[in-house]
């Protein structure tokens, strides 16, 4: 008889814990579940919540029967799912009701369906396996390498990470006298369970949303609803017609109590005294802004200015204020200020005394005052046993947990664990943590986290970028494919001959194709771009999700450039904010055009990413270019030099301390520092043009305008550069010397490099500027025409106000009237749209350049030299300071 087979060798699958049934809890399951999807991950997720299946999603938020009971954010603003914002609106109509407007305020308990529904979705749609553990947890403690959840039913579970999605805690009552405490019409917890009905008048105290619903709840014929609070501030509505948003003001480095005050009213005053605008556009910056403040900074400004906040920014439904202000003028709803200072049982009710002398005798007390987010005062098991065995510590203020950006606990020890927090529990950490914008974007990060950290060398088959994004390709096509990125956060050549390597190696490599897209559209290469895009898109269908949402961001990019895809391309980043391509295709540098117009949007993009890259050479350049636009010089030159002593061949780094230098007028050592690098690194880089002509701009502002033409001749003059480069880098140079007075090279042959197309209709206003010059250089009157015309077809504040008014400067200086000209340039310096073209304020002072060129071509001695104080204040020049001695010389000595 032969021996048996052997067994297949068993493989323990990693497991993940999900503690709490509610909002957080079932969307990060959702997420673990895709991400693991996408990632070829195994893993087996614990969905551990005393809700049964029909109950989960709901929690306290979402779990009323009451459809009175409304959300307090529009639905076109509730998606489960950060990259499909419309969601829950197309889930609306199909289940709920086809006809329900975008901002209109869905019932809660139609949003707990919603939520429900999105979880069975990811499950069903994945292989990973999911199973709930109907019971509530107790302690969660390390177990050699892993964890042991202990159960209420005296069981426990063992698992490889764990993420804490409790919620909120419940409301205080600190606040009642013991006898209302001890009283049995006294509501604790207006939401632990169904209130039975009640005789009498009602006093809910608290007059915040939970106020809103409880009184909508007791409301009846004969019955009078008190409510109480010490600020008597009550829910405020959202507008009928909400303002377009508006960008956020940029944030102070080391912001007091004080100056966040001065800053809010400055924002609603520039909002023209809308301070719903004003107060959304802050949601997207809140919390970089909590974290900047010191611990004392924040306990300040909460109790002061706490409520006033909490009344702004968590608004209702306008429909139910004005339900509330009809109860009160009728007096069925009575507002009351003050405390209550005593309570007193009578036959079925109990009478209280408020802080005026008042009483009130009424059948239920409803503690309406919210959740209270402090850690110690949490009496649930869990938490108490985590604080107590140090797996937990209080987070800033002791509200919440202590954790890391990414939610990860850091544990009473002070480092992490292999435990992750959710929602409410990041109070003191984020403030702003509880809605649902902020939740599924917490939720898909932490899955990221979580996956990545579980011991699991099956996920690892997959090839992955160097920051950790898997990549569908073969092994031959990822391994070209990743040294292709590498050159292109270097600003490195060759990129392009590598992904059409790794594309002919793989022909089904999707994300190489979308690569290779962008390369011609936005670097110029010799691609095929619509065969390249049309190759992405057919085998998109074989890539994973994140690889099939980043062609289609590709696509938008390339045929309908606009506000549109820069809202689909930041969306895209909000959910892989490790992919360092797209990235660098949001923020405007030497690379790329950019997805944003205001420069503080690029800044606060790419510096809420700090926990994403810290100390990567790629992100320290970043920062530093970054830096150097907001003038701080000093921390630009400094992340720079890091990034460089790890990386010498970075060209953003190089790009920001090439910045530096001219912008601080160290023009000399810059030029110096600038030709060394060329001369040992210029030759791999991508955009070689750009860092001679910012070489050149050293030698134009020392008055060596010899040096210029020599490098010109040398370095950009044609066929060396072609295409949008010798636009933007040649063309422009040959401007400069001409508006500085020096004969300049003859434009048309850079012209005949460039695509007829790219003149008449520029793809955007950085190239508009350009192109409006190039022509002005080779006296085009027909073609500065057509620019002018196009800029009136685009529309649009920056091509109505910039491009415009400049290509008819333009047109005026061509024709012989440099005086017109220069009224026309000196009013759209002053224009705040011009930050708004693009580029760099070194690119953009080409408009001052010519514009000065006007004033004196003109005779306008006056307007030339306070054009010139103005730029010498900011940083010396030595061709400057010689104009500007030759202006103000006497005449006799000037006609010498």
């Amino acid at each position: 008889m032969s021996d048996p087979p052997p067994s297949p060798r068993m493989i323990t699958r990693p497991s993940v814990a999900v503690i709490g049934g509610g909002a957080s809890g079932s969307l990060t399951v959702a997420q673990l579940a895709r991400c693991a999807a996408r990632t070829g991950a195994t893993v087996d997720i614990l969905l551990i919540a005393p809700e049964q299946p029909d109950q989960l999603g709901r929690g306290v938020a979402y779990g009323t029967d009451d459809h009175r009971h409304r959300l307090n954010v529009p639905a076109a603003k509730m998606s489960a799912w950060p990259h499909d914002p419309q969601h829950f609106l197309d889930w609306l109509h199909r289940h709920h009701d086809a006809d329900f407007p975008a901002g209109g305020f869905a019932p809660r308990a139609v949003f707990g369906d919603y939520l429900q529904d999105c979880l069975d979705e990811a499950i069903r749609s994945t292989t990973v396996r999911v199973e709930l553990v109907t019971s509530t947890a107790t302690d969660v403690r390390r177990h050699g390498r892993r964890l042991r959840i202990s159960l209420g039913d005296g069981s426990s579970r063992a698992a490889d990470a764990a993420v804490l999605a409790i919620g909120a805690g419940r409301p205080a009552a600190t606040w009642a006298p013991a006898a209302l405490r001890r009283s049995d019409v006294f509501v604790a917890d207006p939401w632990a369970a169904d209130l039975p009905p009640a005789d009498g008048d009602v006093l809910l105290v608290g007059t915040g949303l939970t106020m809103l619903d409880m009184a909508m709840t007791h409301a009846r014929a004969g019955r009078r609803v008190h409510v109480l609070s010490r600020t008597g501030l009550l829910p405020v509505g959202h507008a009928a017609r909400p303002s377009a948003p508006v960008p956020p003001p940029t944030l102070p480095d080391q912001p007091t109590a004080a100056s966040v005050r001065a800053l809010i009213d400055d924002h609603i005053a520039a909002c023209g005294g809308d301070w719903r605008q004003a107060i959304d556009s802050l949601r997207g910056v809140t919390t970089t802004l909590w974290r900047k403040l010191s611990d004392e900074c924040r306990a300040e400004l909460l109790r002061t200015d706490g409520r006033r906040w909490n009344q702004a920014r968590h608004r209702a439904d306008a429909e139910l204020t004005t339900w509330l202000q009809q109860r009160l003028d009728r007096g069925e709803v009575v507002a009351h200020r003050g405390e209550i200072t005593g309570a007193q049982e009578v036959p079925g009710a109990v009478e209280v005394t408020l802080s005026d002398g008042s009483r009130l005798t009424v059948g239920r007390v409803v503690n309406c005052t919210g959740p209270d987010d402090r850690l110690a005062t949490r009496d649930d098991a869990l938490v108490l046993n985590l604080l107590a065995s140090g797996m937990v510590r209080p987070g800033p203020l002791g509200l919440g947990v202590a954790c890391e950006i990414d939610g990860r606990v850091i544990a009473g020890d002070g480092f992490p664990s292999p435990v992750w927090a959710m929602g409410a529990l990041r109070k003191g950490e984020l403030w702003e943590t509880t809605a649902i914008p902020e939740i599924r974007v917490q939720a898909g990060v932490v899955a990221r986290q979580v996956l990545a950290a579980l011991p699991q060398p099956e996920l690892r088959r997959r090839a992955r970028d160097p920051f950790g994004l898997p990549i569908t390709a073969s092994g031959e096509a990822s391994t070209l494919y990743i040294a292709a990125l590498d050159r292109i956060l270097r600003v490195q050549s060759g990129a392009e001959t590598l992904v059409a390597r790794a594309v002919a190696a793989d022909p089904g490599f999707a994300l190489g194709h979308a690569v290779q897209a962008l390369l011609g559209a936005e670097w110029g290469c010799d691609v095929d771009v619509a065969t390249a895009l049309a190759a992405a898109e057919r085998a998109g269908t074989t890539a994973d999700e994140r690889e099939r949402r980043f062609i289609e961001v590709a696509a938008q990019r390339v045929r309908a450039p606009g506000a549109e895809s820069a809202a689909a391309l930041l969306s895209y980043i909000q959910a892989y904010p490790e992919d360092a391509l797209a990235v660098s295709l949001a923020v405007p540098t030497i690379a790329f055009g950019g997805a944003t117009e205001l420069p503080t949007e690029a800044w606060a993009l790419s510096e809420g990413l700090a926990p994403v890259y810290g100390e990567h050479w790629w992100y320290l350049s970043m920062l530093a270019f970054i830096r150097q636009e907001q003038d701080r010089f000093d921390e630009a030159a400094d992340l720079a030099q890091r990034a460089l002593s790890i990386e010498p061949g970075s060209g953003h780094a190089v790009h920001a301390k090439a910045h530096v230098h001219y912008e601080t007028g160290d023009h000399a050592a810059g030029l110096a520092w600038l030709d060394g690098w060329i001369d040992r690194c210029g030759a791999r880089a991508s955009h070689r043009a750009h860092f001679s002509w910012h070489a050149a701009l050293h030698e134009l502002a020392l008055g060596d305008t010899a040096a210029v033409t020599r490098r010109y001749a040398a370095q950009l003059a044609p066929p060396q550069v072609s295409g949008v480069r010798a636009l933007v880098d040649s063309a422009s140079l040959l401007w400069r010397l001409h508006v500085h007075g020096h004969d300049a090279a003859d434009v048309r042959p850079v012209l005949r490099t460039v695509e007829p197309e790219l003149l008449a209709n520029p793809p955007t206003a950085f190239t508009a500027l350009h192109a409006a010059m190039a022509l002005a250089a080779a006296h085009d009157c027909q073609g500065l025409t057509r620019v002018r015309r196009m800029a009136d077809r685009r529309g649009g504040e920056v091509f109505e106000t910039v491009i415009a008014p400049f290509a008819d400067a333009l047109l005026d200086l061509v024709h012989g009237d440099p005086d017109r000209a220069a009224d026309g340039l000196v009013a759209l310096l002053d224009h705040p749209a011009l930050e708004r073209v693009g580029g760099s304020a070194a690119q953009r002072e080409v408009v001052e350049d010519t514009a000065l060129h006007c004033a004196v071509e003109a005779g306008r001695s006056d307007v030339a030299q306070q054009l010139l104080q103005h730029r010498l204040q900011r940083r010396p020049s030595r061709s400057d300071t010689a104009l500007l001695a030759t202006l103000t010389a006497p005449r006799a000595v000037a006609d010498r």
